[in-house]
């Protein structure tokens, strides 16, 4: 049966610029009452996974308070209202926080990072032909952002033992580059 749940009533328990936090009580298909059930809504997010010419990786270096570490990751951030579409929201980021423009855009997966409680959507994006045109113009809070750029062996080499910490940033990697050929 894919009779979801019943929404019988939902609350806003907090609500700014980056998340959305609501309660909400529902009744499954069998009639079982679960609340309150806690749903984050966050603007879409975006994962760009860009190559450089001599088929190197660009990767962000950044902290990540939650986990209290410094970790690798690909470029990418929120989609913002002024962006319009997720392509334009990457193509931002990139050259955000990177100083890289791509030539080439092929969008890869519109996928929920976590369906169980988020509302959003990671898009993630394959840019081929990056090259560096500008230094980063960073966000208040992305300070200290360093950019490096790997050999994709060494990444995907490097993906069992952590050298990216972020899961949906490992499955951006992977699914990018399979779309792109490199792996098999």
């Amino acid at each position: 049966m894919d009779d979801g749940w019943t929404l019988v009533k939902s609350r806003t328990i907090l609500q700014d610029r980056w998340l959305n936090l609501r309660a909400d009580d529902c009744v499954t298909p069998d009639g079982v009452t679960i609340s309150p059930y806690y749903v984050m809504s966050y603007p879409d997010w975006i994962n760009i996974v860009a190559i450089t010419p001599d088929d190197r990786l660009l990767l962000v270096r950044q902290y990540r308070h939650a986990a209290g570490s410094f970790f690798l990751e690909v470029p990418g951030g929120g989609l913002d209202a002024q962006d319009g579409d997720s392509e334009k929201a990457a193509r931002r980021e990139l050259e955000e926080e990177t100083g890289y423009i791509a030539q080439n855009w092929q969008l890869i997966s519109s996928l929920y990072p976590n369906p169980a409680s988020h509302t959003n959507r990671l898009h993630t994006y394959l840019a081929t032909g990056a090259e560096r045109r500008h230094g980063q113009r960073l966000d208040a809070g992305e300070e200290g952002l360093t950019v490096h750029a790997l050999p994709i062996p060494e990444v995907l080499d490097g993906l069992q033992v952590g050298l990216i910490g972020q899961a949906l940033h490992v499955s951006s990697i992977l699914l990018a580059l399979r779309a792109a050929g490199r792996l098999k």
